[in-house]
């Protein structure tokens, strides 16, 4: 393959800016940009040992540092020359410009990590788990990425495909050897469908927390007018988001926050107070208000502390009877005759409680702490492919009593098809170029 090379820092103004070459020709393209007194020749570098030297380039110069990765261990596979200069805009430009002159090909985006998952050094689920970590915004997804990137994933997926691919072949052979093999392969190929079928149940019940993990929690905060809505906004996300006054109906369109508890991203929706009014953009507000709350995967029912729900606020729980509902109990500093009702008591005003209410957020979607140390399916993609593999696996459990050997080797290797989907053992070119077209240029 071609020598490719890319600016591999974001672009931008900063202290350091990194051009990476990979390929074949790496050293040499290095070779017509990069000058060390150090050595005679780049080919004499010692891998992973950074020089200092001069970066030349179209009339311009910067003393910059160099350093060699020798192929095969590297990250892409390939021979990796970097040139790590100072983080001006131009030089960098200037600098990669002379790399292309000196006969590399401007890389595509994700290309490095393309050629390292062609090149056997990552599963496609583990390329996956590398745009994952660079996108990651919460502790939550940081985690999951991570061991994805680093093959937890891709290893349990590849034992499965290991056992399938065994049960398969013997299954195959059987049928030249029906009299000697074809009782004992069937039996062996049931007792490995059925392990598979609990193993891919278990992953599959991940998912649930998975999504809430990549996406993060949809919160949508609901009441009536001036009980304190916009206020345990602000209160949640530390800042003055939505604007707070004593009118009602001051807030007529949905404001989103997102912000981090117990590790997971809470996507928080003020929305509007609902009531009945004639004013016909309020209304749509309303309006919108209840299509949020259906939506959302967990209701925070406003009121205040201290008072019992008037009928309005009974008319919003009833329509609110198949959403998980959380009661919060604002403007608990004011005083009060005593409230036992269930629900989390705060003060947005102060501050009070909201830490709580965070945690019981979380809690309402998750049961317990996540657990990393297995593993987690937060990928829709991944999923998709586990649960066609477990239909087609169940099919076979089901059909092994008195399906002939030609039929159970249909849906087991639709599984096994399915599987290496994930693993990049059989996916096509389309699915690798759209998983690689999401990541930026020069990783």
């Amino acid at each position: 393959m071609q020598t490719i090379a890319a600016i591999s820092t974001p672009v931008g103004a900063g202290a350091i800016g990194i051009v990476r070459i990979s390929g074949d020709d790496a050293l040499k393209v290095a070779e017509k940009v990069f000058y060390t007194s150090k050595l005679k020749s780049l080919s004499d570098a010692v891998p992973n040992m950074m020089y200092y030297g001069t970066a030349v380039a179209d009339g311009i110069s910067d003393k910059c540092l160099g350093v060699y990765f020798k192929a095969p261990k590297t990250y892409t596979g390939e021979d990796i020359f970097e040139i790590h200069c100072h983080g001006g805009i131009r030089i960098v430009q200037e600098i990669l410009k002379g790399c292309i002159e000196a006969g590399a090909r401007a890389a595509d985006k994700g290309e490095f990590t393309k050629r390292a998952f062609l090149n056997g050094k990552l599963a496609l689920s583990d390329a996956e788990g590398v745009i994952s970590m660079i996108n990651a915004e919460s502790e939550a997804q940081l985690k999951a990425s991570y061991r994805s990137m680093t093959g937890e994933l891709s290893r349990s997926i590849y034992a499965f495909e290991e056992k399938l691919l065994d049960a398969i072949a013997t299954m195959e052979a059987s049928l030249d050897y029906p009299e000697e093999m074809e009782e004992e392969s069937r039996r062996v190929a049931e007792d490995t469908v059925n392990a598979l079928c609990k193993e891919l149940a278990k992953l599959l019940s991940t998912a649930k927390t998975g999504s809430y993990v990549k996406q993060g929690i949809d919160v949508a905060i609901v009441g009536i007018a001036n009980v304190g809505k916009s206020s345990t906004l602000n209160a949640l996300t530390g800042k003055d988001r939505a604007i707070v006054t004593e009118i009602a109906g001051t807030t007529r369109d949905s404001l989103e926050e997102r912000i981090e508890a117990e590790g997971l991203l809470l996507n928080i929706i003020d929305t509007a107070g609902i009531r009945e009014t004639d004013d016909k953009v309020e209304k749509l507000g309303v309006d919108r208000s209840r299509d949020i709350a259906g939506r959302s995967d967990v209701v925070l029912f406003i009121t205040e502390a201290g008072r019992e729900l008037n009928k309005e606020e009974k008319e919003i729980l009833d329509s609110l009877k198949n959403a998980k509902v959380l009661y919060v109990f604002n403007k608990d500093d004011k005083p009060h005759a005593k409230d036992d009702r269930k629900g989390i008591f705060i003060s947005a005003k102060t501050g009070e409680g909201i830490d709580k209410l965070k945690r019981a957020i979380v809690d309402c979607v998750i049961d317990g702490n996540i657990d990393f140390s297995g593993n987690i399916v937060t990928d829709s993609r991944h999923y998709d492919a586990l649960k066609r593999a477990y239909n087609s696996l169940i099919q076979a459990k089901n059909s092994f009593a008195d399906a002939p050997t030609e039929c159970l080797l249909v849906d087991m290797r639709d599984a096994y098809s399915a599987l290496g989907e994930i693993t990049g053992n059989t996916a096509d070119e389309s699915i690798i170029n759209a998983i690689f077209s999401k990541f930026c240029l020069g990783k």
